[in-house]
């Protein structure tokens, strides 16, 4: 399967279809990136590999990730000998897709809402079941009344409205920075709404595990319908 989007994996037959979609805010943009562009040195590189491949995609952003699966019972596999249909079945995007090294002085939130184009085309052509963005302001863009008709297209009703949580975590005898952490039901999909994985300041490993009961269940259950409704994976192609 051949798909033209703005998307950092590999796609596989494993996540062409109901498969759980990585998005965060935009491509970042580090000070050795600069100097390459100075340089005049080409950056972009056309391989692409699952998501967790440690050798394709050695960074902070994508490393935390990982991490944090894994402190939610599901360890990800980083080399292609021991990986499997579920690591397959994750997908990486950017909502925007400008580069930056943050987005101080920007309205994310209304940036998203304008420049959505490509990320929900993303949404259509793949139809993930779980969707997780690292921002709550994906989420109040992926929510907003200017998107709203083109989301239900592709995913239906929203069933419930988003149910924000903050907790009370203790860690080595510290409380835990809080974060809200957002969770949007749609007929045919899950949101999960999560800090950014490398800006937000504070968020500790502990915080993120605390979360555990609710988004491995999440997980769990979509795997499970995953796996039923592709019963035999096609062969790579």
């Amino acid at each position: 399967m051949s798909i033209e989007l703005p998307i950092h994996t590999k796609i596989y037959p494993q996540n062409s279809s109901g498969g759980v979609l990585l998005c965060g805010i935009n491509h970042g943009y580090t000070e050795n990136d600069k100097n390459l562009d100075e340089s005049g040195i080409n950056r972009e590189d056309p391989y692409k590999s699952f998501f967790s491949d440690k050798e394709v995609n050695d960074y902070p952003f994508r490393n935390n990730i990982v991490k944090w699966f894994s402190l939610w019972g599901f360890k990800l596999g980083d080399t292609i000998e021991d990986i499997g249909d579920f690591e397959k079945s994750i997908i990486q995007t950017n909502w925007l897709q400008t580069c930056s090294n943050n987005m101080n002085g920007t309205n994310t939130h209304q940036a998203c809402v304008q420049d959505s184009d490509s990320f929900l085309e993303t949404c259509e052509l793949l139809k993930p079941k779980i969707l997780i963005l690292f921002s709550k302001e994906l989420l109040w863009a992926f929510n907003s009344h200017e998107l709203n008709v083109k989301v239900a297209s592709i995913f239906g009703k929203k069933i419930n409205g988003t149910n924000w949580i903050q907790k009370d975590i203790v860690a080595n005898g510290k409380k835990c920075t809080r974060f809200k952490v957002g969770f949007q039901q749609y007929e045919r999909l899950n949101v999960i709404s999560l800090p950014h994985a490398t800006s937000a300041r504070g968020l500790s490993d502990d915080y993120i595990a605390s979360f555990k009961p609710e988004i491995s269940n999440i997980i769990s259950d979509w795997w499970c319908q995953h796996q039923k409704a592709n019963k035999s994976f096609q062969q790579d192609k």
